[in-house]
């Protein structure tokens, strides 16, 4: 997640820049892999929403990585809290930031794909909606704190 406690602590700084508002993101603007998986596994109602939610997760940067696992010393691992809300360390990757951490069988890496990062995140999306993007749901009105 980059938006507020996580902005800059490890993503590299390579994505994209709009000079639009976030809330002014439509899924045309979105690189065509990700518009094409977002429409491939999520309900058109919510494009629009998950072009805004990944733009703010990761820039639009595939390559995305934010791991505070390694430094902390695993998965899980409390790191404190903002406004009142459990931050522990994570190993997020791509498009929507997806919590390796998660699926520990899995090859993190392949997240990077642009098609595998949609899939898991519609998956994700299935079974908590917005809130497994607590941060970025909220700054766009998706979910209320």
């Amino acid at each position: 997640m980059t938006s507020g406690y996580f902005q800059g602590l490890a993503l590299p700084s390579t994505g994209y820049s709009l000079s639009k508002p976030v809330a002014e993101i439509v899924l045309a603007d979105a690189p065509a892999e990700l518009q094409d998986g977002i429409t491939e596994f999520f309900p058109g109602s919510e494009w629009d929403n998950l072009a805004r939610l990944s733009y703010l997760e990761s820039k639009w940067n595939a390559f995305a990585v934010l791991d505070t696992a390694s430094s902390a010393g695993g998965c899980g691992i409390p790191l404190g809290d903002l406004n009142g809300v459990p931050i522990v360390s994570e190993r997020s990757v791509g498009y929507f930031s997806i919590d390796s951490c998660l699926f520990p069988d899995w090859e993190w890496q392949r997240l990077y794909n642009a098609r595998h990062n949609c899939g898991t995140a519609h998956l994700i999306w299935v079974q908590q909606g917005y809130w497994a993007w607590y941060f970025s749901a909220v700054e766009l009105g998706l979910i209320s704190p």
